[in-house]
């Protein structure tokens, strides 16, 4: 899908309506458009981990200078009651500017069935103004100007953050201690386990190493791939990944990263996706969620942002208004 915003560079506001295509589908836009000289720059207004379930919790006001505001996860138990907290928190005040939510565990943990949830909370979200993202993608920016493509993925753990080798120890452990198996849901009455979190994760990796591949092909001087899982990529477009979990360790405070003690619990925080900010194709930012602590910092080739909020810890680096520049 494709969400128009206003012109990063006139500030000038255009925008389309959310079209009704499947989640992976980017439309092509009208005209054609000519190779770019330099990125067209977007402000990203990124907050997660609110957990307005514990506490109440109020966005600024006035609300930051932004272009798109990227929210992964964290909200409230309820994928639904998420989507409707924040578009009641906003009241409106985005005016046309897309506003993307990703599901972080959070969202699952009120035990309605992963897939019912998010069939449940797309329509509800493009009702609301809110585009819903769990696998798929949406364009930001005018068609006529180099965009920025958001891949949206829960990208649950596959918990072999330390190494294949490792992962059944470390499910075997979350399916006794992992809190999202008591409160999520893979089906009606059947928890979700740590094995299907693995599942979820492989398919949301492969969708989005291949979306990737997509964007710099169809963004470069490539051509066209054949059967591309993204369509009419445009000149100069670039890729963000938006995630309710962490692509690496290092996103992790060093308590939680290289813990003594229950030295498996890191793999429930984070998967190994170093490799894909490393290679050919990496996205230009990363933003997650779940984590204790924000975090910013560049691994290969991406910049690497997390803005969780933490009633509790005040100095854990959240800003409300944090936006960045990409």
């Amino acid at each position: 899908m494709t969400l128009h915003v206003p012109d990063p560079v006139a500030r000038t506001e255009v925008h389309a309506p959310v079209p009704t295509e499947g989640p992976s589908a980017v439309p092509a836009a009208p005209g054609a458009r000519s190779a770019p000289s330099e990125p067209v720059p977007f402000r990203l207004w990124t907050l997660s981990d609110l957990r307005v379930d514990r506490a109440p919790h109020v966005l600024p006001d006035p609300l930051p200078d932004f272009d798109a505001l990227l929210v992964p996860g964290g909200i409230a138990p309820g994928l639904c009651r998420s989507v409707r907290w924040l578009a009641d928190a906003l009241g409106g005040r985005q005016g046309r500017r897309p506003v993307v939510l990703v599901p972080g565990p959070a969202e699952y943990l009120d035990g309605e069935p992963v897939g019912e949830a998010l069939a449940e909370a797309v329509p509800l979200g493009a009702a609301l103004g809110i585009t819903v993202l769990h696998d798929g993608a949406v364009r930001l920016g005018d068609p006529l100007r180099p965009g920025l493509v958001i891949l949206g993925a829960t990208l649950w753990t596959d918990f072999a953050l330390d190494g294949v080798e490792n992962a059944r120890t470390a499910r075997a452990h979350a399916r006794s201690r992992w809190t999202v198996t008591d409160r999520a849901a893979s089906a009606p009455g059947v928890p979700f386990f740590p094995h299907d979190a693995a599942g979820a994760h492989a398919r949301s990796r492969a969708f989005i190493e291949d979306a990737l591949n997509a964007v710099a092909v169809g963004a470069g001087p490539y051509g066209h791939m054949p059967n591309p899982v993204l369509r009419d990529i445009g000149p100069g477009d670039r890729a963000a990944v938006v995630t309710g979990f962490a692509p690496s360790r290092s996103c992790l405070p060093p308590t939680l990263a290289r813990p003594v003690l229950d030295p498996w619990r890191v793999c429930w925080h984070a998967s190994a996706l170093d490799p894909v900010m490393e290679g050919w194709g990496a996205p230009a930012v990363w933003i997650h969620g779940n984590v204790p602590q924000a975090c910013d910092l560049r691994l290969g080739r991406t910049r690497v942002v997390s803005n969780p909020y933490d009633p509790d810890d005040p100095t854990n680096g959240f800003d409300a208004s944090r936006t960045i520049l990409v």
